[in-house]
């Protein structure tokens, strides 16, 4: 007997939250490396992160219990689908106080990357043909997941790379995440800057996605313009 088919609501559930859900994974990925640099963090950056991984927690654990509520072959989901599974139970259990002696379980969250990976390939394999005709369309839209991503992944590095920290030169990320804003935006205030080398480096390449960004959506913008004036 064939197995049935996933149900229309499972498909539609699907099309509307991988995206978002890839968005959130992807964009939270950098702020796993400052769970292995929490001596350097404020009060307020570690409640912030907790606030992320809570979040992230959540949306994970509500589009599995949905997607095994949704699927006519809720076994096959189990077997299939038990990297989603372990990576909501690593999440939970990283996140409980009690276990917070257990520095392990805080590294257990980078099964995120799986996650991660998993909806990319789903992704990719839905639009397989049409990527091309889709870059074209949402390059203004790409653009701005890109900077968005560097503007995070900018902010840790720089974390990292810099003395951040309590008694540091620069006193928090969020300290950290002004700059990336006001270089990424090629603003720079000049009130934060790099002195190391490594530092130097991130904020050239921060510098260089925030001018791309710039030129995608102004030519995008030229665009329209012109259609516009043929028609």
């Amino acid at each position: 007997m064939p197995e049935p088919a996933d149900s229309d609501y499972l498909i539609r559930w699907k099309k509307w939250t991988d995206l978002p859900l890839l968005i959130l994974a992807i964009g939270s990925l950098p702020l796993l490396l400052l769970d292995f640099k929490s001596d350097r963090l404020t009060e307020l950056d570690t409640n912030f992160l907790f606030a992320v991984n809570v979040a992230v927690f959540v949306a994970f654990a509500i589009d599995y219990v949905v997607e095994l509520m949704l699927s006519k072959r809720r076994l096959h989901y189990i077997k299939t689908e038990w990297a989603s599974f372990l990576i909501v139970i690593a999440q939970l259990l990283a996140l409980l106080p009690s276990l917070g002696f257990l520095g392990v379980l805080r590294g257990v969250r980078a099964l995120r990357v799986i996650g991660t990976l998993t909806r990319l390939v789903g992704i990719g394999v839905a639009i397989r043909g049409d990527g091309k005709k889709l870059f074209k369309k949402h390059a203004a839209s790409l653009a701005f997941g890109i900077s968005g991503f560097t503007l995070i992944s900018s902010a840790v590095a720089f974390t990292l790379a810099e003395n951040v920290g309590k008694e540091g030169r620069i006193g928090s990320f969020f300290d950290a995440l002004w700059w990336a804003a006001a270089t990424i935006t090629t603003v720079g205030y000049g009130d934060i800057y790099p002195i190391t080398s490594a530092g130097r480096v991130i904020a050239v390449f921060t510098m260089v996605v925030g001018i791309s960004t710039l030129a995608v959506v102004t030519a995008r913008i030229a665009q329209f313009l012109m259609r516009s004036d043929s028609n």
